[in-house]
């Protein structure tokens, strides 16, 4: 009976009581004591029997419920900590995986704080958590649990963390991709989480090295740049920089490009060598893209000496084309450049970087003219650096000191063509950026030019060299004539707006041309002619007429329907008609990608303009064209947005481009009524209202002219106001765009719809308007224009507040805001937080810009990071409010009544560098103070403080590397005025001495001396010629730094063409790359100049140029360098000085300031670090881990990091004698002899590191029961040293039973098992002669002993086979040898302690995880015994 309702019990918990997981629901009373409900829970956790798995999960969730519910507090739990952790660690033993997991929850949820945490790692709980991470059977849900608890132990006290857990995730980050373990991603996470945390752990266990491996396998660029971003930051502070060895370390992710045989993991199979070494260069390249983005990996990989910098130039000049083509590809993301596409046409690879070129975001579904506007229009700052120009200035000058043009010149002369051409773009790109952003004195960049001009001239080198060469010179000449073009727009929208804007701004005559009666005559007769020739009037086939001619007859001044009568002009114009009206399907069916639509839409313009012209005539036309668009319009709009979008193809055909027809009507007034009469306008207006019109209302909004007040603007204003979200948004970035084209005055009528827009209920809205009135403010009217608003910018958080602060730059918003108090307010607020927060503002922008981090959205805390990277983003200085008291002398006033520089400099001379909060507060005051420089009013308080020489000096001392690099930003903005740069050349730092508004610009005045020199320049290199038309751009007219050595007596030697000779020659050459044979040719060295000269043969090392030929080589390169790469017409720059300060002052006495960027004048000051020895030479031996530690001299072992030394290869020794020397001594009997010792067999054991003995400890039992509780220690002597060093040692071990033998040699081979072990009558271990029963204690040493050495042996990864075989055959013939905690505990120290591959520390795992430790669970019993009784463990069960 009772078994029946037993069975129906469970049958209905089944049905009934079972959880998602399987759990039964077990009722939490919580309205009991806590204590009951705790005993319970801990009592039934810990029954071995009687009490199912799904019951023990049940109540080991209540566990997490009852936590959550009455808090933490023992007194209330009724249990201690220790009591309650001794409980729930058998969870962890069970052997069903969901109890397990349930175990680590509750912990989880247990571990509250350090003591707790503590008390867990007491009892070594993070053995059985590191068990539960290495074992891998479908158990995801345990390892999810058991890294979940982890972090919450990193997040409590990462300092506590042990290496036990540390090994465990380090073994699957290094092995798991093999493994194929799911897990390995998330235990990189937090091997990287707790290398921040506590880096020594992750360091002794050698996870940095597992970080960097997994750099090389991970081609996903957010994770590849989290994982090299963990080590650079521990390399940017001295404290933690010891953790990474130097050059070793971070140098590992050059190794693909740099080691050529270069193997990732040895077993790849031979047939995938190819496609893993692709996907390594991807990954090697994202690491080093990631590195040159961060401070101190520039300055690691850069730092003089054999560098990482030094390692990836040196490697061009082999020629091995795979890795020449890998490298370009790293040289074009590290310097943000467009890659371009694989061709051995260098005009098509040209086109494809075209700035110009169409993208897919421009399309009238995506950002439409918008989007194109922002990439091809230059953003308006004036006044504010750019802070990318500065970063990127360094990374070139470093490579450009380090030899990189030569470099690529070297590719460009002897690589396949497809490589070759990008090297050739890459050249001209760097060479365009060094002249725009790098100062004078790094600006001897060009002398790669002249080594490539002797190369194209020289008969005397190798034929293909020599053509390679000069076809790279036509093609640079090629690039630079695009560079010379600029942008131009792609759309005929924005080139229609740009080309308004331009045209009104100049307001050429409009006058008429009287008319001649001559020239009307020849007029008439080829117009004839004309009509006649473009087939217009011949046949109707309208895309075979010849569309040149028409546009020209369309264009011809003065012609058109009122001055001609002709009747075949008006059957010109009646044919054109047709083909345009939409009614007709021809023009407005073609496709937008179809060859001539672009000339066809500009044709289409000029009819409407000729029509516009004929005035009353061809009002007529006119009118029936329009009308037709419109009621094409009517008729598309009116239909389901689906079905209109197809029907009408507006987004794939030309119809499209009848809003530019409408567009340029309502550039003409009269064009402006006919739009009006036919009721354009109003139908347009109509459209603002209906839902689903998006991509007609962008049509209307890009075309549409709006210099005029009328009604265009009214429809502008409808759609910024009225329209869906998306349209509103739209409409807003155009106002950017009309911003940037400098339509005509913007200030009157754009600010004020911009104001209006601040206040939309669309946040993107708002803060898209808030980002264009920023921009807008850059020009004076616009921000005088703004402040006469006075608009509400406070409800925009910090972004409103730094627009607010713009009026503080001039006098009058000044006044504005201080008759308001609100001045005085800002001071305190940013001398108390705003200038912190400032800091975080400019880096989170720097890091969107240079990461793949991005900006968490309203509010939300989560970090996200894309994976593609920005192509070429601007950082623009963000608003300071002392960068802007600074414009005016009220300002400055204010700033030295309140001392703000004395305070400001006292931070950057006694910085507090070694918490986080001390380096933030030191970035602060940098930035403050910069910001002050930043004007000549600024400037003379900071000269008055003499803070200056200390940021230089932290410029180039500063131990914590990114403090550098704001250094440098900051010297930046000290160098925006003249002023400012001649404080910074005093102390040998050069700046650039040009405004961002001067495409092409010319060495200032302060470069007097050098033309002074030129006097004595032979004849020969005069370069005045009329041949000449340009000059190139960032030098003076004699480039002087390019081609003059002023004072050096450093030569190099003669060079040889290929491979490592040429790399040598690099090397040698970087420092002074402008240097060679000088001592060929000096007079004095001042006065000679010096080309790149090159040797001609390859392979001979006295061929060089004789003066004369020199000379004549030289002009040559110099005159066609001239004409390659420079802008400046050459006649407007005649030696006079006269000429000479014309130029200099019209140039700058602009009020523009300078780009604001500064370098030291020898770059490598910035990359000295001082030296940090690596942690571990200070701490412990190489060997503690596997020598000292595993065989330590006592078998009490010793606490981590206390053995420097090992006391006596005779202790060392005696420690590694195995079993099998004591089994072939023949002199003393084995079983005598070890029960003459105390010996247990184990090495390392101590109470404190073993599972079962601490809690011994804790719950303070009798120390007899310690250790092997089955006998008691016994005093005996040891065996003296001869006795041991007397044997032959043999190095295998024979384990025998009576009628099988296994030998399992220790060394390599697998163990052989002879005969059957089914015959076996009784396991007895023989030994020598004796046999020994395997339940005698010394059977069970020798068990131990032998388990541990085959242990030990699987941490080297020789042999494996073999010592896994002779632990299964243990396993099988003594399974009660593994059922013994404290040879667990003291294998999980060696697991902690030593280094394991992933498989072996899963075979050893499993080799116990059948095992029930019994003892485990009667400590659990006793603690949970009633108080009252003293408990008593019965030690016989115990094996």
């Amino acid at each position: 009976m009772a078994v029946s309702l037993r069975a129906r019990s469970l049958r209905h918990l089944r049905i009934r009581g079972r959880n998602d997981s399987g759990e039964e629901n077990v009722p939490l009373d919580l309205s009991r004591e806590p204590c009951d409900n705790m005993r319970e829970i801990l009592q039934n956790v810990a029954k071995l029997q009687g009490v199912s798995n799904m019951r023990k999960l049940g109540h080991l969730n209540n566990f997490t419920k009852l936590l959550c519910n009455t808090g933490h507090a023992e007194e209330k739990l009724g249990f201690t900590y220790d009591s309650i952790i001794i409980c729930l660690r058998l969870a962890l033993l069970n052997e069903a995986k969901e109890v397990r997991a349930a175990g680590l929850r509750a912990l989880r949820y247990l571990i509250r704080d350090s003591s707790i945490l503590q008390k867990v790692l007491k009892l070594k709980v993070d053995y059985l958590i590191a068990r539960c991470i290495d074992i891998q059977q479908s158990n995801e849900v345990e390892r999810t649990q058991a890294l979940r608890l982890v972090r919450k132990m990193i997040t409590v006290n990462a300092s506590l963390f042990p290496s036990s857990i540390t090994n465990s995730l380090i073994a699957v980050g290094n092995d798991g991709l093999q493994e194929r373990d799911r897990m390995v991603r998330a235990c990189i996470a937090i091997i990287c989480e707790l290398a921040l945390q506590n880096p020594e752990v992750v360091a002794l266990r050698g996870g940095l090295s597992t970080i960097l491996k997994n750099v090389i396998d991970c081609q996903l660029s957010r994770i590849n740049e989290a994982l090299i971003t963990t080590v650079l930051h521990l390399i940017n502070h001295p404290k933690t920089r010891q953790y990474v060895r130097a050059d070793v370390e971070l140098e590992r992710i050059l190794a693909p490009y740099t080691d050529f045989h270069y193997r990732h993991n040895p077993d790849t199979a031979e047939g995938q060598l190819k496609e893993d070494r692709e996907a390594r260069f991807l990954a090697s390249k994202m690491g080093i893209v990631a590195t040159f983005r961060s401070w101190a990996g520039i300055i690691s990989l850069c730092k003089p000496g054999n560098s990482g910098i030094q390692s990836l130039i040196g490697v061009l000049c082999i020629p091995n084309m795979e890795i020449r083509r890998g490298l370009l590809e790293v040289l074009y993301d590290i310097f943000r450049l467009p890659l371009p596409v694989v061709t051995e046409e260098f005009i098509e690879a040209l086109l494809s970087v075209d700035p110009s070129r169409f993208q897919d975001c421009w399309r009238l579904s995506d950002g439409f003219v918008a989007a194109e506007a922002k990439t091809i229009l230059p953003h308006r700052a004036r006044s504010r650096p750019d802070l990318m120009d500065n970063y990127l200035a360094l990374v070139l000058s470093a490579f450009i000191t380090n030899g990189l043009l030569e470099g690529l010149v070297e590719v460009i002369t002897s690589s396949d063509d497809h490589v070759s051409v990008r090297a050739t773009i890459l050249l001209g790109e760097l060479l365009h950026m060094a002249n725009t952003i790098l100062p004078h004195s790094h600006s001897h960049h060009l002398h790669c030019l002249p080594t490539l001009m002797n190369m194209a001239a020289s008969f005397d080198i190798m034929k293909e060299k020599r053509l390679r060469a000069s076809a790279a010179l036509n093609c640079l000449k090629r690039f630079h004539e695009m560079k010379k073009r600029g942008p131009k727009p792609y759309s005929l929208h924005l080139d229609h707006i740009i080309q308004k804007a331009i045209s009104t701004h100049q307001k050429r005559d409009q006058c008429r041309v009287q008319k001649d009666i001559f020239v009307l005559k020849d007029t008439e007769e080829a117009l004839v002619m004309n009509l006649r020739d473009s087939q217009v009037l011949n046949h109707k086939e309208n895309l075979e007429w010849n569309w040149n001619l028409i546009g020209t007859i369309l264009k011809w001044p003065n012609v058109n329907l009122r001055n001609y009568k002709d009747e075949q002009l008006h059957r010109f114009v009646r044919r054109l008609l047709y083909f345009y009206k939409p009614s007709s399907k021809l023009y407005a069916n073609l496709d937008l990608d179809y060859g001539k639509a672009k000339q066809l839409t500009v044709v289409g313009c000029q009819f409407t303009e000729f029509l516009l012209e004929s005035e009353e005539d061809g009002q007529g036309y006119l009118e029936e064209l329009v009308k037709d668009i419109v009621q094409w319009l009517n008729s598309s709009s009116g239909m389901k947005p689906e079905r209109s979008l197809q029907n009408n193809g507006l987004l794939n055909t030309l119809s499209q481009h009848y809003f530019l027809f409408f567009g340029t009507l309502s550039c003409h007034p009269h064009g402006v009524k006919m739009l009006e009469k036919c009721n354009v306008f109003q139908c347009l207006l109509n459209l603002c209202s209906l839902k689903n019109q998006d991509h007609l209302l962008k049509l209307t909004v890009s075309s549409l002219d709006y210099s005029r007040d009328g009604l265009a603007r009214v429809i502008l204003s409808k759609i910024l106001t009225a329209a869906t979200d998306s349209c509103r948004l739209y409409a807003t970035k155009h106002l950017r765009v009309l911003l940037r084209a400098n339509v005509e005055f913007f200030s009157n009528w754009g600010i004020e719809l911009l104001v209006t827009q601040l206040h939309d209920k669309n946040k993107t809205i708002s803060s898209e308007a808030l980002d264009i009135l920023d921009e807008a403010c850059e020009d004076k009217a616009n921000l005088h224009a703004l402040i006469q608003m006075k608009p509400a910018l406070s409800h925009l958080g910090d972004k409103g507040l730094l627009l607010l602060l713009r009026f503080l730059s001039i006098p009058k918003g000044f006044s504005y805001l201080n008759e308001r108090g609100y001045v005085t307010k800002q001071m305190e607020k940013w001398q108390k937080e705003y200038n912190l927060k400032y800091v975080e503002l400019i880096e989170e922008q720097l890091n969107e810009a240079l990461t793949t981090y991005r900006k968490p959205i309203d509010g939300d805390n989560y970090v996200r990071r894309s994976n593609q990277r920005l192509q070429r983003p601007h950082v623009y200085l963000p608003v300071h409010l002392y960068g802007q008291l600074v414009h005016h002398k009220t300002g400055c006033h204010l700033l030295e009544v309140q001392s703000v520089v004395p305070d400001l400099s006292y931070t950057v001379r006694s910085p507090m560098l070694d918490k986080w909060e001390g380096i933030k507060q030191l970035k602060a005051a940098l930035w403050a103070l910069g910001n002050i420089g930043s004007s000549n009013w600024g400037l003379n308080l900071l000269q008055e403080e003499n803070v200056i020489p200390d940021i230089m000096a932290l410029a180039q001392h500063c131990e914590v590397l990114s403090i550098r690099g704001t250094c440098l930003y900051v010297l930046g903005l000290l160098a925006k005025t003249k002023q400012g740069c001649d404080i910074l050349k005093h102390h040998n730092w050069d700046a650039v001495r040009h405004s961002r508004r001067q495409p092409w610009p010319v060495v200032p005045d302060d470069m007097e001396q050098l033309c002074n020199e030129l006097s004595s320049i032979p004849s020969t290199l005069s370069l005045n010629s009329e041949s000449t038309s340009s000059r190139h751009n960032s030098e003076s007219e004699s480039a002087p730094s390019s081609m003059f050595i002023m004072e050096d007596d450093r030569y190099t030697s003669s060079r040889d063409a290929f491979g490592y000779a040429t790399l040598k020659r690099l090397q040698q050459q970087r420092m002074h790359p402008s240097l060679s044979h000088s001592e060929a040719l000096a007079s004095p060295a001042k006065d000679v100049l010096f080309t790149d000269t090159i040797t001609m043969k390859s392979g001979s090392l006295d061929s060089r140029l004789t003066p004369s030929r020199f000379m004549k080589a030289l002009s040559y390169a110099s005159l066609d360098k001239e004409d390659l790469l420079s802008p400046i017409n050459q006649n407007t720059l005649q030696r006079s000085s006269s000429v000479r300060s014309m130029v200099s002052n019209a140039t700058y006495g602009s009020s523009d300031d300078y780009i604001g960027l500064a370098l030291p004048v020898d770059i490598n000051e910035i990359f000295q670090v001082k030296e940090t020895p690596y942690f571990q030479k200070k701490t412990m031996p190489p060997f503690d881990d596997r020598g000292a530690r595993v065989f330590s001299p006592e078998a009490g072992g010793l606490p981590s990091g206390t053995t420097d030394v090992v006391k006596s290869p005779f202790q060392m020794l005696r420690q590694q004698i195995s079993l099998t020397e004591i089994m072939n001594t023949s002199r003393s009997d084995a079983s005598q002899f070890l029960e003459n010792t105390e010996d247990t067999g184990l090495q390392e054991h101590t109470d404190e590191n073993c599972l079962y003995c601490v809690c011994v400890q804790i719950l303070g039992y009798q120390s007899n029961n310690r250790v092997n509780s089955s006998y008691t220690h016994t005093d005996f002597s040891d065996i003296p040293y001869p006795d041991w060093c007397g044997q032959t040692i043999h190095n295998h071990l024979d384990v025998v039973s009576h009628s099988s033998k296994f030998s399992g040699i220790s060394g390599c081979s697998d163990a052989v098992s002879h005969g059957s072990a089914s015959s076996t009558k009784s396991t007895d271990l023989v030994l020598g002669v004796k046999s020994i029963p395997d339940d005698t204690p010394v059977c069970r040493i020798l068990l131990r002993k032998e388990v541990l050495r085959l242990v030990i042996n699987l941490s080297s990864s020789v042999g494996t086979k073999g010592h896994e075989t002779g632990l299964l055959t243990i396993k099988e013939k003594y399974p009660q040898a593994f059922d013994d905690i404290c040879l667990y505990s003291e294998v999980s120290y060696l697991l902690a302690h030593c280094t394991f591959r992933l498989p072996s520390r899963r075979f050893i795992q499993e080799l116990f995880q059948d095992v029930q430790f019994l003892q485990m669970h009667e400590e659990a019993e006793a603690v949970l015994a009633t108080p009252s009784k003293q408990p008593i463990i019965d030690t016989s069960a115990e094996s």
